[in-house]
């Protein structure tokens, strides 16, 4: 298990081991939108804010490759879903094992829509890619997103957090429900890492609020997109998020 040790140190570091994954992975789904048009600006600004891990596509590292420290964890996404296309509203699979083998990377990530067609399909996969990583200790980052009529329901992403666990994934990536309490216990329900990726949309709550909350209750990291890259200036935006984790 040394391999998968050392990659995981990479990506949930300090005392309290925590993660500040900056997902930079939508390039996809919605195109070269204001935050995500300048890729090798933006990986440089959320690093000099703090951000110690990148979720990226293989054609995104590539391009960004000679601005990312050696120190930064990769997590390379090997599924994504096309934003042009009628039948993109699930992921597909883009990669392979051997891609983030190759292109040096910490962890691969996966996502499964659930209501959305094709849901299964990409969950199978997911399985298979699961067996796969296990034997070269490379770890898997499972976002398991419940229906989106129930995107923030605490039971519904409770659920499907514990099927990226019962699958074997090694870190899972889902909503936060806006609930202290709910969310704590689907931390002990699900006794994996769990890295949020936002917070319910309507109402007044901040990102430091939204950090605040899903830290205290049992998070071990935050993948906060939007709100950090097409802010007005997505480095002190990071910073804001990583004083919360590691201060």
């Amino acid at each position: 298990m040394v391999g998968k040790l050392r990659r995981l140190s990479r990506l949930f570091t300090g005392e309290k081991h925590r993660c500040l994954l900056s997902p930079l992975d939508h390039g996809g789904w919605l195109g070269p939108v204001k935050g995500l048009n300048r890729p090798r600006q933006i990986v440089e600004q959320v690093i000099s804010g703090g951000a110690n891990a990148l979720l990226i596509s293989p054609g995104f590292y590539r391009a960004v490759a000679p601005v990312v420290p050696s120190h930064t964890a990769i997590v390379l996404r090997v599924s994504m879903t096309a934003g042009l296309s009628e039948k993109g509203t699930q992921e597909t699979p883009v990669a392979t094992l051997e891609t983030a083998l190759a292109m040096d990377a910490d962890a691969v990530a996966v996502s499964v829509f659930f209501g959305r067609d094709g849901d299964i399909e990409i969950y199978k996969w997911l399985g298979g890619l699961i067996d796969a990583c296990r034997a070269f200790e490379m770890p898997v980052v499972a976002e398991m997103m419940p229906p989106e009529v129930r995107s923030f329901d605490a039971t519904a992403i409770a659920h499907a957090a514990r099927i990226g666990m019962e699958i074997g994934a090694d870190v899972i990536k889902t909503n936060y429900c806006g609930d202290r309490e709910a969310f704590g216990e689907m931390v002990q329900s699900v006794p994996l890492p769990i890295i949020i990726a936002g917070g319910p949309s309507t109402g007044n709550v901040t990102t430091v609020e939204l950090v605040q909350d899903a830290i205290a209750a049992g998070a071990a990291g935050v993948a906060i997109g939007r709100r950090v890259w097409q802010s007005d200036d997505p480095a002190v935006a990071t910073r804001q998020i990583a004083d919360i984790l590691w201060k």
